[in-house]
């Protein structure tokens, strides 16, 4: 029986190896590289703050405003359909220093769609954002969000092959829950919340996310810390 458990163990173990090997096993390595990055790695006090885009304008302007009075950068994802209605203000953000990725054509929940339509619609998107680029005459990775944070396997694989870093959140500001200004500024305020590289949702739509916004950054401004786009605290 002695025997019988040591050739048993010996063959689990070989079995093991080679399916590791083969790429048929996860292990838990693997795990970290597929799913959406939530944060980035740095020993400054910085934080990204990434801003969903689909239909509104003013409060785009605006919010690019503050960043830029702050000296702070940050991430914009837009849907396609926002972009192609607005590249003056597109470009306008890349050359501020900011990032802009794609979220989606019209933000509907990506995860739902085939190989086939999930490929175009992310090709469209690479295309529209290297154009864009060129527009502002700047060269940045190209930045994807799923919609909603919606993302299934397929629609991750499609992504990565389209030339896209896939980006999630750690902190969500739930400004699109309308709660009003103080409980967003409160939430990602908390000390649970802000930490370095940590990248923060907000939603360039939602009603008080502006004044949210200037209050977070005069508060980490007085504490030392600044807010960066994701391609900033990657380079």
């Amino acid at each position: 029986m002695f025997l019988l458990a040591v050739v048993l163990a010996a063959a689990l173990s070989l079995c093991y190896r080679t399916a590791e090997e083969r790429g048929l096993l996860k292990t838990g390595t693997e795990l970290e590289e597929e799913l959406p990055l939530c944060s980035v790695k740095t020993e400054e006090q910085k934080a990204v703050f990434t801003f969903e885009v689909t239909y509104e304008t003013k409060q785009a302007s605006e919010l690019l405003n503050l960043l830029t009075q702050y000296g702070s950068s940050a991430s914009f994802f837009v849907t396609g359909e926002w972009a192609r209605a607005n590249p003056e203000l597109a470009a306008e953000i890349l050359r501020l220093g900011n990032d802009v990725g794609f979220l989606g054509e019209t933000c509907r929940d990506m995860s739902l769609l085939d190989r086939r339509e999930a490929k175009e619609e992310l090709e469209a998107g690479r295309e529209l954002l290297q154009s864009l680029q060129t527009q502002a005459g700047v060269r940045q990775e190209l930045l994807f969000r799923a919609p909603y944070g919606e993302i299934s396997d397929e629609l991750l694989r499609q992504a990565r092959s389209a030339g896209f870093t896939v980006i999630g959140w750690e902190t969500d500001s739930l400004d699109w829950k309308g709660y009003g200004t103080d409980a967003v500024v409160k939430l990602v305020l908390q000390k649970n919340q802000l930490k370095k590289g940590t990248i923060v949702r907000f939603h360039a739509d939602a009603e008080h996310t502006p004044e949210a916004v200037e209050r977070i950054l005069q508060e980490m401004k007085k504490t030392g810390w600044q807010t960066a786009s994701f391609s900033c605290l990657e380079g």
